[in-house]
C-alpha cells in the first residue's frame, strides 16, 4: 500500500469510525458538539504510532491521597512492564472484593441493547437464579454476549478499587496526565456457535483501539478463565510498533496476526485475577467454547471524553 492510498484510507476510516462511535454511544448527549472534531482528530492523528509514542509514561506521586493499596505489586514494576511490553502481569483481588463486584454487575441494568434482540426478555439476573442458570437463560435466547456499564458516580466496591491510590498512580503515570475519564463495562460471554458476523460484533477478532490520545485498560476476571473460557490475548510490543499492514484500525484474523508476530500473551487466571493493558496494542478476547466468562473492563482515558452517563471524569 503506497503512502497516498494509505492516507486516503486512514482519513476515511477516521471519518467512518467517528460517526459510528458517536452514534452508537450517543456521545453528543453526554459531551458537547465538539466531540465530533475531538474524536476525529484522535482517530486520524493518534492512530499514528509515532505521534502516540511522544506521550511517554512519567511517574506521578499522589501523596495527597489516603493510602489505599489494592495490589501488593510494585507500582514501578507494573509501569515498567506496561511501558515496555504493553501489559502487566497478573494481579489479584481478594475474595471479598470478588463477591462484591459480582453483586454489582448483577444489579446493573444499563445494558447495551443495540447488538441483541431483548424486547421481551428480562436481561437481569433473578434473585432465585444461580450464575449457571442465568447464563443458560441468556444462551437459550441466543445471547452470546451481554454488556453493560457500571455507575461510577455512586459509591460502590468497584469505584473504591478504581480510585485507590496505587491504581490512580498507575493510570496517571502511564497516561502522563492528571485529567482522566473512566468507564467500567462488564461482559458476559457465553460458549456458543456463532457466526463470523457475530464474532465481528463481539470484537473477537484481533484489533486495536483508538478512543483517546492515550488510554489504559484494567481487566478484572470474575470467573475462572482457562483454555476454552475466552481468555484475553495480547501481542506484546504492538502498543509501540505495528507492522505496516496493521496500522489501520481494522479487524484482523488470527492467522494474519500469528503469522506476523513471534509472541503472544494469553491471560489465564482464576476469578479475581486482573491485569492492565494498553489497548492501542493488538488484542482480542477469544470466543469461549467450554464455559461462560464474566469480567469487567475499566478504561482510563487521557482528558475528558465520556462514553456513558455512568462514566466518571476526575482531576487528580
Amino acid at each position: 500500500m503506497n503512502k497516498i492510498t494509505f492516507s486516503i484510507r486512514l482519513f476515511l476510516d477516521a471519518f467512518r469510525d467517528t460517526i459510528k462511535v458517536i452514534n452508537h454511544f450517543e456521545l453528543t448527549k453526554i459531551n458537547n458538539k465538539l466531540i465530533y472534531f475531538k474524536l476525529f482528530l484522535i482517530k486520524l492523528f493518534f492512530s499514528n504510532q509515532w505521534i502516540r509514542n511522544l506521550i511517554r509514561a512519567k511517574k506521578v506521586e499522589l501523596s495527597h491521597l489516603n493510602k489505599n493499596e489494592i495490589f501488593n505489586n510494585s507500582t514501578s514494576k507494573i509501569l515498567e512492564s506496561l511501558d515496555t511490553k504493553g501489559y502487566s502481569e497478573l494481579l489479584n483481588l481478594n475474595d471479598t472484593k470478588l463477591s462484591e463486584l459480582k453483586a454489582l454487575v448483577y444489579k446493573s441494568e444499563d445494558y447495551d441493547k443495540k447488538k441483541i434482540d431483548s424486547k421481551n426478555f428480562d436481561l437481569k439476573k433473578k434473585d432465585n437464579e444461580n450464575e449457571l442458570q442465568y447464563f443458560e437463560r441468556l444462551r437459550s435466547v441466543g445471547i452470546s454476549r451481554l454488556t453493560g456499564t457500571i455507575n461510577l458516580n455512586n459509591d460502590n466496591s468497584l469505584k473504591e478499587i478504581i480510585l485507590s491510590k496505587n491504581v490512580l498512580e498507575i493510570a496517571a503515570s502511564y497516561l502522563n496526565c492528571r485529567d482522566i475519564s473512566i468507564n467500567a463495562t462488564f461482559f458476559i460471554s457465553n460458549p456458543m456457535n456463532i457466526s463470523e458476523k457475530e464474532k465481528y460484533l463481539n470484537a473477537q477478532y484481533f484489533h486495536w483501539d483508538n478512543d483517546f490520545t492515550k488510554f489504559l485498560k484494567l481487566y478484572i476476571y470474575l470467573s475462572d478463565v482457562e483454555d476454552g473460557c475466552g481468555p484475553h490475548i495480547y501481542i506484546p510490543f504492538t502498543h509501540r510498533k505495528k507492522k505496516p499492514e496493521h496500522k489501520l484500525c481494522r479487524l484482523y484474523s488470527d492467522e494474519n496476526i500469528f503469522n506476523s508476530y513471534d509472541e503472544k500473551k494469553v491471560f489465564y487466571g482464576k476469578a479475581g485475577s486482573c491485569f492492565f493493558v494498553d489497548g492501542y496494542g493488538l488484542h482480542k478476547g477469544e470466543t469461549p467454547y467450554l464455559k461462560p466468562r464474566l469480567m469487567i473492563n475499566i478504561h482510563f482515558g487521557r482528558g475528558k471524553i465520556l462514553y456513558s452517563k455512568n462514566d466518571k471524569y476526575i482531576k487528580i
